[in-house]
């Protein structure tokens, strides 16, 4: 009479010790995923503020601009950030990119978003 349960024991255990890699490396990839979506959603919501600030309250470029780069440095994990906004047209837009962190040295990811709102007229 043979022994087969020992030998399913055998073969779950290799399936296993194959397949964890495979795991961690999902898990991984995963996780670094969800951090550079974090990232730009981050800087989409500076943006976006930024350029709310600008349509609507009248805050000159070049303070919006440093405003927008201190807070990206100061609360997020975005590297070499820049920001820039214009008015073209009576539209507002604000572009802000920068380095969004990897998990490994290397896997890091350049992050660009835009937002662009009307510029509001005051009426006295």
């Amino acid at each position: 009479m043979t022994n087969w349960h020992g030998d399913a024991g055998a073969a779950a255990s290799l399936a296993a010790a194959l397949l964890a890699p495979v795991f961690v490396v999902l898990s991984f990839a995963a996780f670094q995923a969800a951090m550079w979506s974090h990232a730009k959603t981050e800087a989409r919501v500076v943006a976006r503020d930024t350029a709310g600030l600008v349509a609507r309250t009248g805050i000159t470029a070049g303070d919006a601009e440093a405003s927008a780069a201190a807070v990206l440095r100061s609360d997020t994990d975005l590297r070499d950030v820049a920001v820039v906004v214009r008015n073209q047209g009576g539209i507002v837009i604000v572009d802000v990119s920068g380095e969004a962190p990897g998990i490994i040295r290397g896997t890091s990811s350049r992050v660009s978003v835009r937002a662009a709102l009307p510029l509001e007229e005051r009426t006295p």
